[in-house]
């Protein structure tokens, strides 16, 4: 969509087939962004693709590329891709993650490092790569990435130990990355969201219908996020309004870390 505030803005979303990610490429494809759409599953992407090409519309370009973004190989390749074949980069939103739920004494360590190289290793390197591009781009030009991090750093959950400490981790990474970039122009920021009504999320709650009443209960708004609500706080860091944040973390979690 022409003249909205990304008008012809280059943006690249990470684990963005469904869910958050899914959700905050809608938000900017609404405001006149071309997007790149990665994850691991073409088919996904593809579905994902066409979607959001409608709402983007005729003059706007959304492109999808498949990447494990646990291998760094694969965040390699995908950023050579980036620097070669667009005319810049002004956005990028790092949301691939992942967590399973498993009690301290029996979690594997294999979990632990699968954990740590795609939430915070991946992380890092995407951002770095994205700098590297960023830093080329012409002065005054827009230029955001958004870390999707999660209240779970910010607090205690049984069973999420790699999970919430990689996101913890992630939270100082982007406050680091900041105040390392911004005499580039470049800002970066995180975005911690509390239960959101992912496809994941829904699958698990029409099994189990008790336990997302259970967690709703925490949460003071009473109800759970939607990807649109995290899409919309995720667009917000990315527009030039938001042009002297930097370093922040948004929590937007209907309050649910306020208990």
């Amino acid at each position: 969509m022409s003249g909205g505030s990304l008008d012809g803005q280059w943006a690249l979303v990470t684990g963005a087939s469904k869910g958050i990610g899914y959700g905050i490429a809608e938000q900017l494809a609404s405001e006149g962004a071309n997007l790149v759409l990665v994850a691991r599953n073409a088919d996904d992407l593809e579905q994902a693709r066409r979607t959001l090409t409608e709402v983007a519309g005729p003059d706007r370009r959304v492109l999808v590329r498949t990447a494990d973004l646990a291998d760094r190989n694969h965040i390699a390749e995908l950023f050579a891709w980036v620097g070669s074949e667009l005319p810049g980069l002004n956005i990028l939103v790092a949301n691939a993650g992942a967590g399973a739920m498993t009690p301290f004494l029996e979690f594997p360590i294999e979990e632990w490092d699968t954990t740590l190289a795609l939430n915070l290793t991946g992380t890092f390197l995407c951002l770095q790569a994205a700098g590297r591009i960023m830093v080329g781009m012409p002065a005054g030009s827009n230029r955001a990435m958004v870390v999707v991090s999660s209240i779970r750093a910010l607090g205690i959950r049984p069973g999420l130990a790699a999970y919430a400490s990689t996101k913890a981790a992630v939270n100082q990474l982007v406050r680091m990355a900041a105040y390392e970039l911004a005499p580039e122009g470049i800002r970066v920021n995180a975005l911690s969201p509390g239960i959101t009504v992912t496809p994941l999320v829904a699958a698990t709650m029409e099994a189990h219908p008790e336990i997302l009443a259970e967690r709703t209960a925490d949460v003071p708004m009473g109800r759970p996020g939607q990807p649109a609500d995290m899409g919309s706080a995720a667009l917000f860091l990315c527009q030039p309004a938001s042009a002297f944040i930097t370093g922040t973390n948004l929590v937007v979690d209907g309050g649910e870390d306020l208990r």
